[in-house]
C-alpha cells in the first residue's frame, strides 16, 4: 500500500541552473496513466531546449518550464477531476460522457495522445 502523491500544478520549475522534471515538477494521479509519459517528453523538452541555448543553461530550463507547464497542468488537472472525481463532478462527467460514440472518445482525449512536442 502506498500514498498517491498529487498537487496543484505550479507554474515555476527551475531557478538558476537547478530545473526539475518528472514527478519532482509535476506529481499526478494515475488515473490517465500519464506520468512516465510526462517524464519522458519533460526529457525530450529539456535536451532540446539545452542544445538550443549554448550553455546558458539557465535560460534553457526557464524555456523548458515555459513548453511543459501547461501540458503537464493540464493532466494532472483532468487525472484529479475528470477520472477521480466525486459527487456532482462525476454526475456531469458520466453525463457528458454516456453518449460518446468509441471515435468520439478517442478524440476528445487526442489533446493527450497525438501530442508531437515543445
Amino acid at each position: 500500500m502506498w500514498v498517491l502523491c498529487d498537487r496543484e500544478p505550479v507554474r515555476e520549475w527551475s531557478r538558476g541552473r537547478v530545473t526539475l522534471l518528472g514527478d519532482a515538477a509535476h506529481p499526478m494521479l494515475h488515473y490517465l496513466e500519464q506520468g512516465a509519459c510526462m517524464a519522458i517528453e519533460d526529457g525530450v523538452s529539456l535536451a532540446n531546449k539545452m542544445s538550443e541555448a549554448d550553455g546558458d543553461f539557465a535560460a534553457a530550463f526557464l524555456a523548458y518550464q515555459r513548453a511543459r507547464y501547461l501540458r503537464t497542468g493540464r493532466v494532472q488537472t483532468m487525472a484529479r477531476e475528470v477520472y477521480h472525481a466525486s459527487d456532482v463532478v462525476r454526475e456531469l462527467r458520466n453525463a457528458m460522457l454516456v453518449d460518446l460514440s468509441a471515435q468520439q472518445a478517442y478524440e476528445s482525449m487526442a489533446w493527450l495522445y497525438d501530442y508531437v512536442g515543445a
